[in-house]
């Protein structure tokens, strides 16, 4: 026998989290190489342990969670990803596939069968959820063969966003994992006047909390990975 299928896990929360690590338990060809809980865990994950697999739960809205895909790539090439939503759209599935997802799961109907998933990616293939049937994999193949550049995600998820000189000061060191307070005085602004700009920037972006805030503008080109030295201890 080779050497197992090592796999990265992420997912944000603690009951979802253990009914995948259920789901892969017990198998002899598989190492658990990580668990992680966001997506720029895995990122950063990825780049590091370079698994054969990542098996990723989003909870990001819109397409922002498939955009995950194109930057572990470039990171780590070799590693095939499985993404588990519960978007049973067609057209979902056929962005995930273009944005480099080799495993299109959906959470309620597909988790009992994770480790075959696992081993047909691992293995150079591709699985949508038969719910949403083999048209979105025929569909996404034909679109690939008739356009060789093909972009690697929608890009609609930017919304045509832009930030101020201000603003994207504060999203990089919210990056770097600076409270209000700490941006305040690195940035010589009021902590009052911080609070008031992040709120802009959520209302703006419609995203709920910091950590999408950084993963937004990762994946839209705001900020880059050096950004994130600190972002996971605060």
């Amino acid at each position: 026998m080779g050497a197992p299928i090592s796999i990265l896990v992420t997912s944000p929360y603690d009951e979802d989290r253990s009914r995948i690590l259920a789901a892969l338990s017990d198998q002899k060809d598989f190492s658990i190489a990580g668990v992680e809980k966001d997506e720029v865990s895995a990122i950063i994950r990825s780049e590091q342990i370079k698994p054969d697999v990542l098996v990723l739960d989003s909870k990001l809205p819109g397409t922002i969670g498939l955009k995950i895909a194109p930057i572990v790539h470039r990171r780590s090439p070799s590693t095939a990803i499985v993404f588990i939503c519960d978007n049973e759209e067609e057209s979902y599935a056929v962005q995930a596939l273009k944005a480099g997802i080799s495993g299109f799961l959906l959470k309620k109907a597909d988790i009992d069968k994770l480790a075959l998933i696992v081993r047909i990616v691992h293995n150079g293939g591709y699985y949508v959820s038969a719910s949403i049937t083999a048209k979105a994999i025929n569909t996404f193949i034909l679109g690939r063969n008739n356009d060789r550049q093909f972009k690697e995600c929608d890009s609609s998820s930017k919304n045509d966003v832009s930030f101020s000189v201000a603003e994207r000061g504060i999203i990089t060191c919210i990056a770097k994992g600076y409270s209000d307070n700490e941006i305040a005085k690195h940035l010589n602004y009021s902590t009052g006047t911080i609070k008031n700009c992040v709120t802009a920037i959520k209302h703006k972006t419609k995203l709920k909390n910091r950590l999408q805030i950084v993963i937004f503008s990762l994946v839209n080109g705001f900020i880059s990975l050096e950004h994130l030295d600190n972002f996971l201890m605060s």
